[in-house]
């Protein structure tokens, strides 16, 4: 019978704590999404600017009294702003790219934040979530308001229209 080294015992532990520690944290740091089921409204977006008045499509939903509105949709109003916006979406890293006015917004659905200018905001620790459905990414419009349109703007939601103001 061979006698065990206890080095070699202690090393063995140590890779399998090692392993185990690595898939933990890879587990903890894994992006998840959350999916909207329900039914979405489609309603009309309209924007005054320069004695015009621009009307587009905005999808979104309510929950809990907290409306949310489609960012793909919302595209719409930043081309008006800015003819050189541009958006990306990469589904395999869960983010949403919104750059205009030679700012950019990393809006990353997977872990519910938005960064922009060095700064991170969680969604999630305000009880609301980025959330996804049929391709669209859907945010509440109170941090769209507060963040994308830095509160110079509002929307309002009256019916089926959605006005920018």
């Amino acid at each position: 019978m061979k006698k065990l080294r206890y080095k070699r015992v202690i090393m063995v532990i140590v890779v399998f704590l090692l392993i185990v520690g690595i898939i933990s944290y890879m587990y903890a740091k894994r992006s998840r999404y959350y999916e909207y089921q329900g039914t979405v409204t489609t309603y009309i977006g309209t924007y005054q600017q320069d004695e015009k008045i621009y009307t587009f499509d905005l999808k979104g939903f309510q929950i809990d009294e907290q409306y949310y509105l489609s960012l793909n949709d919302l595209y719409n109003w930043f081309v008006i702003q800015d003819e050189d916006a541009k958006v990306y979406v990469d589904y395999g890293k869960h983010t949403m790219v919104y750059q205009f006015n030679q700012e950019i917004y990393y809006i990353d659905f997977g872990r519910d934040e938005i960064k922009y200018n060095n700064d991170c905001i969680n969604v999630n620790k305000n009880n609301q979530h980025i959330y996804v459905s049929h391709k669209n990414i859907y945010l509440s419009v109170s941090f769209i308001e507060k963040i994308l349109l830095k509160s110079e703007n509002n929307i309002k939601i009256e019916n089926k229209n959605a006005i920018i103001s």
